[in-house]
């Protein structure tokens, strides 16, 4: 992973798929890992410019994973909710969380949120048509 790449931490196997080929075809290095601790290792070896976690678990085992990611580097952490409240944006804050989108979440939103964030880091990827609905050129 380099600090131009997205890393995805799903146990979803269809939405993950679509981020990554989203992802890729705008150029970026993307990888997903259905694990914590693959999370963990990627991070401890080269933080990513984004990581996205969409798990299906207890929101609090969610939360903890994020505390772990954050520990470990600043890079934001986009954490896909079933459902959420208030107090619950407010914890995945707390927890280090840069953002929360509730399911389901598009690939575009997600490309887009990964477009912002690069441009505020400083460096710009190659954005070579409209983002549609699906996260695909048209």
């Amino acid at each position: 992973m380099s600090e131009h790449s997205v890393l995805i931490l799903s146990d979803k196997d269809e939405s993950s798929q679509a981020w990554l080929d989203a992802f890729r075809q705008r150029g970026l290095e993307a990888e997903s890992v259905p694990s914590a601790a693959s999370a963990l290792d990627r991070w401890q070896a080269a933080v990513p410019m984004l990581t996205v976690v969409d798990l299906s678990l207890p929101v609090e085992e969610s939360l903890q994973i994020c505390r772990d990611l954050r520990a470990l580097g600043g890079a934001p952490i986009l954490l896909i909710l079933p459902s959420a409240n208030g107090n619950v944006i407010l914890e995945a804050h707390r927890a280090g969380v840069t953002e929360c989108l509730i399911q389901p979440a598009s690939p575009a939103v997600i490309l887009l949120k990964a477009l912002a964030w690069s441009m505020r880091a400083g460096w710009a990827w190659p954005v070579s048509g409209p983002i549609s609905p699906m996260g695909f050129s048209e």
